[in-house]
């Protein structure tokens, strides 16, 4: 019984990230999501990029020790750099356009996925 709640949990997550990904369709939502990315996970990417090519360890280390962190259990990278996308967009780059409301979404998505779920058995 757990098990099948855990498993409905993260499908719904990950449903909920696609549906916000999908709802910033327009360049200033493509740019917060950009932004909001570089913020918390692009730069030591670009961190450990830049040090494998010109081969400094301070920059390889830097890079990989932020990158492992984010991709550690636990750590909510993903919700953050949605959170901050929608923030970026609506509030920087006044983007009044996208009205999206993640409790009312969730919910939506949760019944619905509840319903299917429901008939399968």
């Amino acid at each position: 019984m757990h098990m099948k709640k855990f498993i409905v949990f993260w499908k719904l997550f990950f449903l909920m990230v696609w549906e916000i990904v999908k709802s910033m369709r327009s360049i200033r939502g493509l740019l917060s999501l950009l932004m909001s990315y570089m913020i918390f996970h692009g730069w030591a990417v670009l961190f450990l990029g830049i040090g494998i090519m010109s081969s400094n360890g301070w920059l390889i280390g830097l890079g990989s020790a932020v990158i492992l962190f984010w991709f550690g259990p636990g750590t909510p990278v993903i919700p953050l750099i949605l959170i901050t996308a929608l923030c970026i967009q609506r509030y920087i780059l006044m983007d009044q356009r996208n009205k999206f409301k993640l409790k009312d979404k969730w919910i939506e998505l949760k019944n619905k996925n509840y319903f299917k779920e429901e008939n399968k058995t």
